[in-house]
């Protein structure tokens, strides 16, 4: 007892001890000590478990910022930016200082770190499951079964290959033979959770590359836990019976049936209370009791814990309500806390001075093997699937990136001694090099803008009497709809001018992996109920029913990151020939001209549609009864061409205002100018009674304000181009204060709080144009 009382914890290892796997390290501790330090004046902080804990957690958070800013350029993942945080502050850099290692990482604690981090990777799977819709299987054509099949199988093939090729020519140690089958196995996963992150971070997630590689992954995914449920049965048919592997395999088969007709229909009635209003607190406690259940009882037959909650999150709804609820709650703790700590644990447990001789050589050649037969065979079948080779290379790129899922099984099978120190630091280290060259490469290789930054771009003034008008109406919430629909209404369409709408409702992902552009029907009933679209899709439908013969409506629906949701306008523009996209513009007003408010990802969006998109775009300024744009040269041509639709409107009077300088034009744009207003005139013909022209000279921009503010109060809707020949005399002034610079210097000025009525800031094509501003009024 005496020697016991004076045992200090650097001392605490006893040695080596025989594990139910493993040869283990004995670890002695008092059976009464504390987890917290009382003090350092009573005794050392890291004595004691939870400041170990908090030291490590803080120094694998800063080494993984310093890291980040170093490698930036490289656009790594915060996945690879941990595990190398976790190899530099672990002992193959940091830890060869032995007082470093005992004080930081004692024997006890890296045991503590590890339990903490398995149960952020527990919840990380069961949020997973949530987000995973597995209708993709049921829906996936056989172009992606088929890649997805082969993905899987060529890598395992190839490093057999490999290693029967190696054990023919060199002496190979004898220990690997063991390691192979599993070393084929891990470079076999593409794992759906890692490929869908990756996506989002390159920003491709939408895109259509992006939606077809999600799919290859979720079919690869589905044979690696199919995969992983018959080695279970083997490893308990290897260490027990053939009769007791039966008996794991139909145990497991009964847990699924459990989950899918017990648990299932009880997180349904779930969700349904959370709709109905019931307290949301209490059904989230249930569901997290249920996840945890799930994974006790999925460690007891044997399976990784993780299996069992992410079966649980499978079993949950995808998206909103209640998938986009949990996934709100859980996220930020767990991606941003628990799960980088399992990430770099596992690069703590790297050891670099391992990778040392021919052995590891060998290893080498047969993980790298994997990753080309994965490459390859993605590469091959792709190709003879029909996909274009510039979008096969980027996607047998993608298949190879590898994350947290992947870690956690070096991790599981390092513990279970199947594979040593010497090939888990290799698989981690490979992993690492491989998935931070490839991104950039990604990146390199594939520009989803490409496919719609067309040179013949479609414009309203092409659109001749007799052809359909096609828009496209771009919808955040379901206050974009008032305005929008008068705008509409003036438009006038007509059986001899039909206009077809297309309404595209976009929703941020969340609580769910998978990017979705679908027509609105595609959609379940519960989330359309949760985003309030249906009454989105009313109010068309009225509009529709009220212009029948002349306006056909269609609605669809994107759900995507924010950073990539132009792909989803844009690419729908481009499938549908539309010739003028409608965007809301990210500020809205209250009553009194005050701000109301300000989304600046919406800004986001805006502006890269105004960058890339393949027809003309207008940005609607909302201040409540009508809106209207003013720009110039080809802008306000195309601005011009689009008032000319509301001229034969019951309701609608126009005025256009030519503002002129008292300096010489460009004549070039003066003439095409004069052309368009020529060709207007012309059509106006008898209606000239509701449209008036006038011209305004002026000198500066302070004479474009003045023209402006006196017809304030005569307008609803201002209509503007946005380009214009930034060394005017018109637009002197106006830029230097410049607020939104993505509208044009007038469109920034009419976007201001000082005005009362609403803008469409109107643009015809990416690149500036040159001339000199109309305005076009229109009063309903």
């Amino acid at each position: 007892m005496e020697e016991m009382e004076e045992w200090q914890a650097e001392e605490g290892t006893i040695g080596s001890v025989s594990g139910p796997f493993q040869t283990e390290i004995l670890v002695c501790q008092r059976v009464h000590n504390m987890i917290g330090s009382p003090g350092f004046w009573y005794s050392d902080p890291f004595d004691f478990a939870l400041p170990v804990l908090m030291f490590q957690i803080i120094l694998i958070s800063f080494a993984a910022w310093i890291l980040f800013l170093f490698l930036k350029p490289l656009r790594p993942s915060l996945a690879i930016v941990y595990i190398m945080a976790g190899i530099v502050i672990g002992p193959s850099v940091l830890g060869h200082s032995p007082r470093y290692l005992a004080k930081v990482f004692p024997p006890g604690g890296i045991t503590l770190l590890m339990t903490f981090s398995e149960l952020g990777f527990l919840i990380h799977l069961f949020t997973i499951g949530v987000q995973v819709d597995t209708g993709i299987l049921w829906r996936a054509r056989k172009s992606e079964l088929l890649i997805g099949t082969m993905c899987f199988l060529s890598p395992y093939v190839v490093a057999y290959l490999s290693y029967f090729a190696l054990w023919g020519l060199v002496d190979m140690d004898g220990s690997l033979k063991y390691s192979v089958p599993y070393i084929a196995i891990v470079n076999s996963i593409s794992s759906f959770p890692v490929i869908t992150s990756l996506l989002t971070d390159l920003r491709i997630l939408n895109s259509d590359l992006g939606r077809f590689a999600a799919h290859v992954s979720l079919v690869c995914d589905s044979w690696t836990w199919l995969l992983a449920l018959l080695l279970n049965a083997a490893g308990v048919a290897f260490r027990h019976s053939k009769s007791e592997s039966l008996w794991s395999i139909f145990c497991t088969f009964m847990f699924i049936a459990l989950i899918i007709f017990i648990i299932r229909p009880v997180t349904k009635w779930s969700s349904r209370c959370a709709q109905d209003g019931e307290e949301e607190e209490v059904h989230f406690f249930e569901i997290m009791v249920m996840m945890l259940g799930c994974a006790l009882l999925a460690e007891t037959l044997g399976q990784h814990s993780g299996f069992g909650a992410y079966l649980m999150g499978l079993a949950l709804p995808h998206g909103p309500p209640l998938g986009t609820t949990l996934v709100q709650k859980l996220e930020t703790v767990s991606e941003r806390l628990l799960v980088p700590t399992l990430l770099a644990a596992s690069g703590v447990r790297t050891h670099l001075s391992s990778m040392v001789g021919a052995s590891s050589w060998h290893t080498q050649v047969i993980i790298m093997m994997g990753y080309v037969g994965k490459f390859l065979g993605t590469l091959v079948t792709a190709f003879g699937c029909g996909v274009p080779f510039y979008d096969a290379l980027p996607l047998s790129l993608i298949m190879c990136c590898k994350g947290i899922i992947e870690v956690s099984v070096y991790g599981m099978w390092y513990d279970r001694k199947i594979i040593n120190k010497q090939v888990y630091s290799q698989l981690v280290i490979t992993m690492v090099i491989v998935t931070t060259l490839v991104r950039p490469i990604i990146a390199y290789l594939y520009d989803p803008s490409s496919r719609y930054m067309i040179n013949g771009r479609r414009t309203l003034p092409q659109s001749k009497e007799g052809v359909k008008v096609q828009i496209l109406v771009c919808l955040h919430n379901e206050d974009n709809v008032p305005t929008i629909m008068r705008l509409l209404e003036a438009s006038n369409p007509t059986p001899h001018s039909p206009i077809s709408v297309f309404v595209l409702h976009l929703e941020e992902l969340k609580g769910r992996c998978a990017a979705v552009l679908v027509p609105h029907h595609h959609l379940s009933r519960d989330a359309s109920r949760a985003d309030g679209s249906d009454h989105v899709v009313n109010a068309f439908a009225n509009y529709e029913q009220r212009n029948h013969g002349s306006a056909v409506v269609q609605h669809f629906t994107a759900i995507s990151p924010f950073e990539s949701m132009h792909d989803d306008v844009c690419t729908l523009a481009l499938d549908k020939r539309t010739h003028l996209i409608i965007v809301p513009f990210h500020k809205t007003w209250a009553i009194g001209r005050s701000v109301g408010l300000t989304n600046y990802a919406f800004r986001n969006v805006n502006m890269n549609v105004m960058g890339k998109a393949p027809c003309s775009i207008g940005v609607l300024i909302d201040r409540g009864p009508m809106v209207s744009p003013q720009h110039t040269a080809a802008d306000d041509r195309e601005a011009l061409a689009y008032s000319m639709r509301m001229v034969d409107h019951p309701w609608v009077s126009l005025t256009i205002v030519r503002i002129k300088s008292r300096e010489d034009e460009n004549e070039g744009e003066s003439q095409l100018d004069k052309e368009a207003m020529g060709d207007f005139l012309a059509k106006v013909g008898d209606n000239r009674n509701v449209v008036k022209y006038v011209e305004e000279v002026t000198k500066d921009g302070v004479g474009t304000i003045q023209v402006i503010r006196s017809v304030e109060t005569m307008v609803d809707l201002l209509i503007v181009g946005k380009h214009h020949d930034l060394l005017s005399p018109l637009i002197s002034g106006l830029m230097e204060w410049s607020e939104y610079p993505e509208l044009g210097a007038i469109g920034d000025l009419l976007a201001t709080s000082d005005f009362m009525f609403s803008v469409l800031v109107v643009q015809r094509e990416p690149t500036a144009a040159r001339s000199i501003p109309f305005i076009e009024f229109g009063k309903q």
